[in-house]
């Protein structure tokens, strides 16, 4: 019964994971989750001006009275009118532009993501309309935000379907126009009907229904609702939950019921101050400080509830920097930076607790004040006062912290089990969208076709960006790793290996390297990198000659931008200084399309790498674009066979012949011939006849760690 009972449970739980992976995967969904997260500058300097400027310490605000004038505030006030004071406008803007790049991926309709995003803002502001006296800015800030989500959504969409209509696109006027201007004009029709047609719903509500105002009318709707309900603790639960209810769809719940506040929860509080003047016992359990004070703790949702669970469960380390960022305004229930960040709003893994838990709050408080275990509230306690203290000054005794902090752990508790969920599906997530990304790569690999990663504007290209940002702190704080694949004679004796790099990312365990390379090279972190790995290299060398391998040596791959850089030569001077290490130990492995860069610094460079001792190899030689001049030009002391002509070299006389021609030149030109991929015997003998003795490949090893590669070089020197 039990077990069944248990099974039931894994079974509910596993599937609901389900259900918010795929509500995460949805493409309304991620782009509204996306332009929010746009938004947290914007939020973050609009809260903290805020707490600035309501900083609830009367000798704060007399000092900045002294300091700056009784105007003080303003400066404050107008940065939040900049940021919080029109967020509906930046947030049309920034969802809009997240939806429009990720159509663009998906429908591979060329139209900029500015233009759609201008089209749904001069659609928002058509709803609204702008009245005689101009705008009324209520309906642009937080007030407006649901408004304000479906615009950007139902504009993006409208205005992507109008464009993939061809009679409606408007053709450039001539093959040199540029692209911006070629994609303006073309949006001119589709652009126009999108912002008639908002503008059309406001004169439709206005003449129909009479709505002037969308926000207005939910407001009073709201208000004669409540007034019909007589029972003051089920008034106090509806208050609570549609407070929640609509902040979880954007729309500031607050600011919707502040009528209802005002008329009901704020008179409450006067008459337990009355009361008490008049020498009697307060009645009135719900007023606004009640709710500010044991409910809204950290704001709504009970936010200050959800750090502390983010900050217990430790694996999501986006989480907890946003929490960390979060923090400080959040102890004065400023918890805007939260609730778009996370984000909250239109998040499915968080409605559950960010309706249940304020609902749940509203009853253990008024189950303790009923009960005679916590004071009334009786004193007006600033909704930016932080927890515990105000709970101390709203009822005048100690027993409201410890009301609080029951509160808190109750809430944390409650939160603990979605944070968790909420991690898990992230995770997934991003595996789903790294694995994407690599077949993305790996797409453009087999075209030949680089296309730039960073420069993309969707998810993909988001991913990118943060693996880049992971990639220079692992370089900094020296986290990548080298692997070493040894290259043998044919007597099975290792002479040399080639580095490897390792990144072992913290989520996505090992990058493909081509990958980490062009992300490097991309982010111009390429010469860190390759001095890195150098580093670790020369540091291996030093190591095995220690160990009485004298005459090992490592090669490390460099590419054509390391060998553009003038100061290339000089550093890796500084790190065989460093490490004191012969130059010859160390082999510099280029491809031959570095070499067919026929670029002066590259030139030099080499011709300088070689006058300090290091050996050159050329990689991938006989790929099909070498040219053998550049044998003798840079006097390679390596070849290493392309992989392709080794594969085929028992099936294919071509290949036999071809590797049989590059032998014979390196007898007369004094180069060795190394193969690569070499992975059954009978590859490995025909080599031998050829007269390669050289190998690399699965039939000796793959690319080990060191202490892997010290074991098998004393097993082959035995």
């Amino acid at each position: 019964m039990h077990k069944r009972l248990f099974s039931n449970v894994a079974e509910m739980s596993g599937d609901y994971t389900k259900l918010m992976e795929k509500a995460g995967e949805n493409l309304l969904l991620a782009s509204i989750r996306r332009g929010l997260i746009l938004m947290i500058p914007v939020v973050l300097i609009g809260s903290l001006a805020l707490l600035f400027s309501s900083f609830p310490v009367p000798q704060y605000q007399e000092l900045m009275a002294r300091l700056f004038g009784q105007n003080w505030q303003d400066f404050f006030i107008y940065v939040h009118d900049g940021t919080i004071g029109i967020l509906s406008l930046a947030m049309v803007t920034c969802i809009t532009y997240s939806l429009a790049t990720e159509l663009e991926n998906r429908d591979k309709l060329r139209i900029n993501p500015v233009i759609v995003a201008t089209v749904a803002l001069c659609s928002f502001v058509a709803l609204f309309g702008i009245n005689k006296d101009g705008f009324k800015i209520t309906n642009y800030g937080v007030t407006g935000v649901f408004v304000s989500i479906l615009v950007a959504v139902a504009a993006s969409l409208l205005f992507y379907k109008l464009s993939s209509i061809k009679l409606l696109r408007i053709r450039p006027f001539s093959d040199g126009d540029s692209i911006t201007f070629s994609h303006a004009v073309a949006s001119i029709i589709p652009a126009a009907i999108t912002i008639t047609l908002f503008a059309a719903v406001n004169q439709i509500l206005a003449a129909l229904l009479n709505i002037t105002d969308i926000n207005d009318f939910l407001a009073d709707v709201l208000y004669h609702l409540f007034a019909n309900i007589n029972n003051s603790f089920l008034r106090a639960l509806l208050f609570i939950f549609l407070i929640h209810f609509l902040w979880f769809f954007g729309i500031h719940g607050s600011n919707m019921l502040e009528h209802v506040a005002q008329s009901i929860y704020v008179p409450a509080l006067a008459i337990n101050q009355e009361l008490i003047q008049a020498g009697g016992e307060p009645t009135q359990i719900f007023t606004k400080t009640f709710f500010d004070t044991f409910v809204l703790m950290g704001g709504c949702g009970s936010t200050l509830c959800l750090l502390v669970a983010v900050f217990m469960l430790k694996k999501n380390k986006n989480q907890r920097r946003i929490a960390k960022f979060s923090l400080f305004p959040l102890l004065f229930n400023i918890n805007e930076l939260i609730v778009f960040g996370f984000p909250l709003v239109l998040n499915p893994i968080y409605l559950i607790p960010f309706l249940l838990v304020p609902l749940l709050l509203t009853v253990t408080s008024y189950a303790a004040v009923s009960l005679g275990l916590v004071p009334f509230t009786i004193q007006t306690v600033e909704w930016t006062t932080p927890v515990f203290i105000s709970g101390y000054y709203a009822t005048g005794f100690w027993s409201g912290c410890l009301l609080q902090l029951f509160n808190l752990i109750l809430g944390t508790l409650c939160y603990i089990p979605f944070v968790k969920l909420s991690q898990t599906v992230s995770v997934s997530r991003l595996k789903k969208n790294f694995e994407a990304l690599c077949a993305e790569f790996k797409k453009s690999e087999r075209s030949n076709k680089r296309h730039s990663l960073l420069e993309r504007q969707d998810m993909l290209g988001s991913l990118a960006k943060a693996l880049a940002e992971d990639l220079k702190y692992d370089i900094e704080t020296k986290k990548l790793t080298l692997f070493y694949q040894p290259q043998v004679d044919y007597e099975g004796k290792v002479f040399c290996a080639e580095a490897l790099l390792r990144w072992n990312h913290v989520h996505y365990g090992t990058i493909y390297p081509p990958l980490v390379i062009a992300l490097a090279e991309e982010y111009h972190l390429i010469d860190e990198l390759g001095l890195e790995i150098i580093d670790q290299a020369c540091s291996t060398i030093k190591i095995m000659a220690a160990l009485g391998f004298t005459e090992m040596a490592v090669s490390v791959n460099i590419t054509a931008s390391q060998l553009e850089n003038q100061d290339f030569s000089g550093k890796l001077r500084q790190l065989i200084e460093k490490h004191q290490i012969s130059p010859k130990a160390l082999k510099i492995e280029i491809t031959e399309q570095v070499a067919l860069e026929n670029n002066k610094w590259i030139k030099d460079t080499l011709n300088a790498l070689k006058e300090m001792g290091i050996e050159l190899e050329m990689d991938d030689f006989g790929m099909g674009h070498s040219s053998l001049m550049y044998l003798k030009e840079y006097n390679f002391d390596t070849v290493k066979l392309d992989g392709s002509l080794v594969r085929e070299i028992s099936t294919n006389m071509n290949c036999r012949d071809i590797i049989s021609s590059i032998i014979y030149l390196s007898r007369s030109m004094n180069y060795a011939v190394l193969a690569e991929f070499v992975e059954t015997e009978e590859q490995r003998q025909i080599l031998h006849e050829l007269g390669c003795d050289l190998y690399q490949g699965y039939l000796y090893s793959p690319a080990i760690p060191l202490a892997d590669l010290l074991a098998y070089i004393r097993r082959s020197q035995g």
